[in-house]
Protein backbone atom coordinates (compact mmCIF):
# COMPACT_ATOMS: atom_id res chain seq x y z
CA UNK A 1 0.00 0.00 0.00
CA UNK A 2 1.49 3.38 -0.74
CA UNK A 3 1.74 6.04 2.33
CA UNK A 4 -0.90 8.07 3.51
CA UNK A 5 1.28 10.87 2.42
CA UNK A 6 1.14 10.22 -0.97
CA UNK A 7 -2.78 11.05 -1.27
CA UNK A 8 -3.83 14.47 -2.46
CA UNK A 9 -7.36 15.60 -2.26
CA UNK A 10 -7.83 19.20 -3.47
CA UNK A 11 -9.89 21.85 -2.29
CA UNK A 12 -11.87 25.10 -4.06
CA UNK A 13 -10.45 28.01 -2.44
CA UNK A 14 -13.85 29.44 -1.68
CA UNK A 15 -14.15 26.22 0.82
CA UNK A 16 -10.86 26.31 2.12
CA UNK A 17 -11.45 29.73 3.07
CA UNK A 18 -14.84 28.96 4.84
CA UNK A 19 -13.12 25.84 6.34
CA UNK A 20 -10.26 27.94 8.38
CA UNK A 21 -13.09 30.31 9.15
CA UNK A 22 -14.89 28.10 11.05
CA UNK A 23 -12.07 26.78 12.47
CA UNK A 24 -10.81 30.28 13.79
CA UNK A 25 -13.81 30.72 16.64
CA UNK A 26 -12.50 27.55 17.82
CA UNK A 27 -8.74 27.56 18.33
CA UNK A 28 -10.64 31.52 20.91
CA UNK A 29 -12.09 28.61 23.21
CA UNK A 30 -8.81 26.66 23.07
CA UNK A 31 -7.65 25.31 26.40
CA UNK A 32 -6.08 22.28 27.79
CA UNK A 33 -9.78 21.25 29.08
CA UNK A 34 -11.35 21.53 25.78
CA UNK A 35 -8.57 19.19 23.76
CA UNK A 36 -10.39 16.56 23.52
CA UNK A 37 -13.46 17.90 21.84
CA UNK A 38 -11.60 20.11 19.57
CA UNK A 39 -9.83 16.63 18.63
CA UNK A 40 -13.23 15.17 17.74
CA UNK A 41 -14.81 18.26 16.21
CA UNK A 42 -12.02 19.20 13.87
CA UNK A 43 -12.60 15.89 11.73
CA UNK A 44 -15.88 15.69 11.43
CA UNK A 45 -16.19 19.37 10.47
CA UNK A 46 -12.95 18.58 8.20
CA UNK A 47 -15.28 15.53 6.43
CA UNK A 48 -18.59 17.91 6.32
CA UNK A 49 -16.67 20.60 4.16
CA UNK A 50 -14.82 17.61 2.20
CA UNK A 51 -18.30 15.90 1.46
CA UNK A 52 -19.86 19.44 0.51
CA UNK A 53 -17.06 20.07 -2.15
CA UNK A 54 -17.65 16.25 -3.49
CA UNK A 55 -21.42 16.88 -3.65
CA UNK A 56 -21.03 20.62 -5.59
CA UNK A 57 -18.53 18.67 -7.68
CA UNK A 58 -20.59 16.33 -9.07
CA UNK A 59 -23.51 18.69 -9.11
CA UNK A 60 -21.32 20.51 -11.56
CA UNK A 61 -20.26 17.35 -13.06
CA UNK A 62 -23.83 15.95 -13.56
CA UNK A 63 -24.99 19.58 -14.85
CA UNK A 64 -22.29 19.41 -17.57
CA UNK A 65 -23.62 15.94 -18.45
CA UNK A 66 -27.03 17.21 -18.76
CA UNK A 67 -25.88 20.14 -20.85
CA UNK A 68 -23.65 18.12 -23.39
CA UNK A 69 -26.96 15.34 -23.82
CA UNK A 70 -29.13 17.74 -24.67
CA UNK A 71 -26.77 19.51 -27.58
CA UNK A 72 -26.13 16.04 -28.68
CA UNK A 73 -30.36 15.69 -28.57
CA UNK A 74 -30.35 18.85 -30.45
CA UNK A 75 -28.14 17.67 -33.30
CA UNK A 76 -29.63 14.74 -34.20
CA UNK A 77 -33.23 16.61 -33.70
CA UNK A 78 -31.47 18.41 -36.64
CA UNK A 79 -29.93 15.90 -38.73
CA UNK A 80 -33.49 14.33 -38.55
CA UNK A 81 -34.96 17.22 -39.76
CA UNK A 82 -32.37 17.93 -42.36
CA UNK A 83 -32.68 14.17 -43.59
CA UNK A 84 -36.66 14.70 -44.01
CA UNK A 85 -36.25 17.97 -46.21
CA UNK A 86 -33.35 15.93 -48.15
CA UNK A 87 -36.33 13.36 -48.73
CA UNK A 88 -38.77 15.83 -49.39
CA UNK A 89 -36.60 17.40 -52.24
CA UNK A 90 -35.93 14.02 -53.59
CA UNK A 91 -39.44 12.92 -53.54
CA UNK A 92 -40.72 16.41 -55.00
CA UNK A 93 -37.60 15.93 -57.63
CA UNK A 94 -38.76 12.40 -58.42
CA UNK A 95 -42.38 13.85 -59.21
CA UNK A 96 -41.63 16.19 -61.70
CA UNK A 97 -38.67 14.95 -63.25
CA UNK A 98 -39.20 13.05 -66.38
CA UNK A 99 -37.99 9.31 -65.64
CA UNK A 100 -35.41 8.87 -68.45
CA UNK A 101 -35.33 5.29 -70.11
CA UNK A 102 -31.04 5.78 -70.67
CA UNK A 103 -29.26 3.16 -72.94
CA UNK A 104 -25.60 3.48 -74.06
CA UNK A 105 -24.67 4.23 -77.56
CA UNK A 106 -22.45 2.25 -78.85
CA UNK A 107 -20.91 4.21 -81.33
CA UNK A 108 -18.84 6.40 -78.42
CA UNK A 109 -17.94 3.30 -76.10
CA UNK A 110 -14.06 2.90 -75.71
CA UNK A 111 -12.90 -0.18 -77.12
CA UNK A 112 -12.03 -1.78 -73.77
CA UNK A 113 -15.90 -1.35 -72.63
CA UNK A 114 -18.07 -4.63 -73.81
CA UNK A 115 -21.82 -3.57 -73.62
CA UNK A 116 -24.67 -6.03 -73.04
CA UNK A 117 -27.41 -6.56 -76.18
CA UNK A 118 -29.83 -4.53 -74.35
CA UNK A 119 -27.67 -1.46 -73.65
CA UNK A 120 -28.34 -1.17 -70.54
CA UNK A 121 -25.15 -2.31 -68.92
CA UNK A 122 -21.44 -2.17 -69.40
CA UNK A 123 -17.74 -3.48 -68.47
CA UNK A 124 -14.87 -2.98 -69.10
CA UNK A 125 -12.59 -5.98 -70.59
CA UNK A 126 -8.76 -6.92 -70.37
CA UNK A 127 -7.96 -5.33 -73.41
CA UNK A 128 -9.35 -4.10 -77.06
CA UNK A 129 -11.75 -5.36 -78.70
CA UNK A 130 -11.95 -4.50 -82.46
CA UNK A 131 -14.37 -1.62 -83.15
CA UNK A 132 -14.85 0.54 -86.03
CA UNK A 133 -13.06 4.25 -85.45
CA UNK A 134 -14.93 7.12 -85.43
CA UNK A 135 -14.95 10.46 -84.49
CA UNK A 136 -18.26 9.48 -81.43
CA UNK A 137 -15.89 6.97 -80.02
CA UNK A 138 -13.59 7.51 -76.65
CA UNK A 139 -10.00 6.43 -77.65
CA UNK A 140 -8.44 7.19 -74.53
CA UNK A 141 -10.76 6.75 -71.61
CA UNK A 142 -13.10 4.11 -70.74
CA UNK A 143 -16.29 6.09 -71.32
CA UNK A 144 -19.67 5.82 -73.10
CA UNK A 145 -22.48 8.28 -73.88
CA UNK A 146 -26.22 7.46 -73.11
CA UNK A 147 -27.96 7.21 -76.76
CA UNK A 148 -30.19 10.03 -75.09
CA UNK A 149 -29.99 13.75 -75.84
CA UNK A 150 -31.25 16.35 -73.64
CA UNK A 151 -31.91 20.20 -74.75
CA UNK A 152 -34.59 21.30 -72.39
CA UNK A 153 -36.89 19.67 -69.83
CA UNK A 154 -35.98 17.93 -66.25
CA UNK A 155 -34.69 14.51 -66.33
CA UNK A 156 -33.40 11.28 -64.35
CA UNK A 157 -32.10 7.76 -64.18
CA UNK A 158 -30.98 5.45 -61.73
CA UNK A 159 -27.33 3.62 -61.95
CA UNK A 160 -26.24 0.22 -59.89
CA UNK A 161 -22.73 0.66 -59.30
CA UNK A 162 -22.55 -2.04 -56.18
CA UNK A 163 -19.21 -4.40 -56.94
CA UNK A 164 -17.68 -1.73 -58.90
CA UNK A 165 -14.41 0.00 -57.40
CA UNK A 166 -14.25 2.91 -60.43
CA UNK A 167 -16.72 4.93 -62.06
CA UNK A 168 -17.71 7.83 -63.13
CA UNK A 169 -21.46 9.56 -63.59
CA UNK A 170 -22.72 12.46 -64.36
CA UNK A 171 -23.50 14.47 -67.66
CA UNK A 172 -21.67 16.14 -70.71
CA UNK A 173 -22.05 18.15 -73.62
CA UNK A 174 -22.45 16.07 -76.70
CA UNK A 175 -19.50 18.27 -78.01
CA UNK A 176 -16.99 17.16 -75.58
CA UNK A 177 -13.54 16.22 -77.28
CA UNK A 178 -13.27 12.73 -77.21
CA UNK A 179 -10.30 11.60 -78.44
CA UNK A 180 -7.11 12.24 -76.14
CA UNK A 181 -6.69 12.46 -72.29
CA UNK A 182 -10.13 15.40 -71.46
CA UNK A 183 -10.30 16.80 -68.51
CA UNK A 184 -13.83 15.91 -66.70
CA UNK A 185 -14.50 19.58 -65.59
CA UNK A 186 -17.60 21.25 -66.20
CA UNK A 187 -15.58 24.12 -68.09
CA UNK A 188 -14.46 21.01 -70.45
CA UNK A 189 -18.43 20.42 -70.75
CA UNK A 190 -18.58 17.62 -68.40
CA UNK A 191 -20.58 17.62 -64.85
CA UNK A 192 -19.56 14.32 -62.89
CA UNK A 193 -19.42 12.27 -59.47
CA UNK A 194 -16.24 10.17 -59.36
CA UNK A 195 -15.73 6.88 -56.64
CA UNK A 196 -11.51 6.09 -57.30
CA UNK A 197 -9.75 4.72 -54.05
CA UNK A 198 -12.89 4.03 -51.57
CA UNK A 199 -12.88 8.05 -51.89
CA UNK A 200 -15.84 9.84 -53.56
CA UNK A 201 -15.00 13.05 -55.67
CA UNK A 202 -17.08 15.75 -57.42
CA UNK A 203 -14.74 16.43 -60.36
CA UNK A 204 -14.46 20.33 -60.37
CA UNK A 205 -11.96 22.84 -60.22
CA UNK A 206 -11.16 22.56 -57.24
CA UNK A 207 -12.01 18.80 -56.74
CA UNK A 208 -14.41 18.18 -53.53
CA UNK A 209 -13.52 14.99 -51.95
CA UNK A 210 -17.33 13.85 -50.57
CA UNK A 211 -17.31 12.56 -46.82
CA UNK A 212 -19.91 9.59 -47.50
CA UNK A 213 -20.59 7.31 -44.88
CA UNK A 214 -21.58 4.59 -46.21
CA UNK A 215 -20.70 2.53 -49.91
CA UNK A 216 -22.81 3.77 -52.97
CA UNK A 217 -25.24 0.98 -54.39
CA UNK A 218 -27.23 2.86 -56.67
CA UNK A 219 -26.95 6.39 -57.96
CA UNK A 220 -29.45 8.73 -59.20
CA UNK A 221 -28.67 11.58 -61.62
CA UNK A 222 -31.08 14.48 -61.80
CA UNK A 223 -30.64 16.78 -64.56
CA UNK A 224 -33.09 20.05 -64.64
CA UNK A 225 -31.57 21.91 -68.41
CA UNK A 226 -33.31 24.95 -68.04
CA UNK A 227 -32.05 25.39 -64.12
CA UNK A 228 -28.88 24.23 -64.95
CA UNK A 229 -28.49 22.00 -61.90
CA UNK A 230 -26.91 18.71 -62.40
CA UNK A 231 -27.30 16.58 -58.63
CA UNK A 232 -26.89 13.06 -57.46
CA UNK A 233 -28.63 11.49 -54.65
CA UNK A 234 -27.76 7.90 -53.07
CA UNK A 235 -31.04 6.00 -54.41
CA UNK A 236 -30.68 3.39 -51.43
CA UNK A 237 -31.26 5.75 -48.14
CA UNK A 238 -32.38 8.27 -50.71
CA UNK A 239 -29.93 11.21 -49.12
CA UNK A 240 -28.51 13.74 -51.03
CA UNK A 241 -24.80 13.87 -52.80
CA UNK A 242 -24.07 16.48 -54.55
CA UNK A 243 -25.41 19.21 -56.94
CA UNK A 244 -22.61 20.58 -58.74
CA UNK A 245 -22.27 24.40 -59.19
CA UNK A 246 -24.97 25.83 -61.83
CA UNK A 247 -24.28 26.27 -65.05
CA UNK A 248 -26.26 27.60 -68.20
CA UNK A 249 -26.61 24.89 -70.47
CA UNK A 250 -26.45 25.61 -74.38
CA UNK A 251 -26.53 22.15 -76.96
CA UNK A 252 -27.44 18.96 -76.40
CA UNK A 253 -26.80 17.10 -72.98
CA UNK A 254 -26.05 13.33 -73.17
CA UNK A 255 -25.82 10.90 -70.18
CA UNK A 256 -21.84 9.88 -69.21
CA UNK A 257 -20.33 7.37 -67.83
CA UNK A 258 -16.48 6.31 -67.42
CA UNK A 259 -15.39 3.08 -65.94
CA UNK A 260 -11.98 1.75 -63.54
CA UNK A 261 -10.17 -1.38 -64.39
CA UNK A 262 -12.21 -3.84 -62.95
CA UNK A 263 -14.80 -6.08 -65.06
CA UNK A 264 -18.29 -6.00 -62.68
CA UNK A 265 -20.81 -4.15 -64.77
CA UNK A 266 -22.56 -1.02 -64.39
CA UNK A 267 -26.44 -1.40 -64.98
CA UNK A 268 -28.67 1.54 -65.89
CA UNK A 269 -31.64 0.89 -63.80
CA UNK A 270 -34.37 0.23 -66.86
CA UNK A 271 -37.66 2.38 -66.89
CA UNK A 272 -41.08 1.34 -67.36
CA UNK A 273 -43.86 3.21 -69.41
CA UNK A 274 -47.78 2.97 -67.88
CA UNK A 275 -50.86 2.64 -69.48
CA UNK A 276 -51.15 6.46 -70.24
CA UNK A 277 -47.73 6.37 -71.84
CA UNK A 278 -45.82 8.09 -69.18
CA UNK A 279 -42.27 6.95 -68.09
CA UNK A 280 -41.85 5.75 -64.91
CA UNK A 281 -38.76 3.99 -62.72
CA UNK A 282 -38.65 0.40 -62.19
CA UNK A 283 -40.29 0.11 -58.93
CA UNK A 284 -43.40 1.62 -60.73
CA UNK A 285 -43.14 4.84 -59.00
CA UNK A 286 -45.92 7.88 -59.78
CA UNK A 287 -44.92 10.64 -61.43
CA UNK A 288 -47.85 12.87 -61.86
CA UNK A 289 -50.87 12.26 -58.75
CA UNK A 290 -54.21 14.02 -60.19
CA UNK A 291 -55.50 16.94 -58.23
CA UNK A 292 -58.68 15.62 -56.33
CA UNK A 293 -61.17 18.96 -57.70
CA UNK A 294 -63.75 20.29 -54.45
CA UNK A 295 -67.21 21.10 -56.46
CA UNK A 296 -68.40 24.33 -55.64
CA UNK A 297 -71.09 24.45 -52.54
Amino acid sequence: MEPAASLHFSLPASLLLLLLRLLAPVSEYFTPSTYPLVVILAPILAILIILMAVSICCSKKLHREKKILSEEKDVEQEEKEIAQQLQEELRWRRTLLHAADVVLDPDTAHPELFLSEDRRSVRRGPSRQSVPDNPKRFNCQPCVLGREYFTSGKHYWEVEVENLMAWTLGVCKDSVERKGEALLLPQNGFWTLEMFENKYRALSSPERILPLRERLGRVGIFLDYEAGDVSFYNMRDRSHIYTCPRSPFTGPLRPFFRLGSDDSPLFICPALTGANGITVPEEGLILHRARTLQRPR
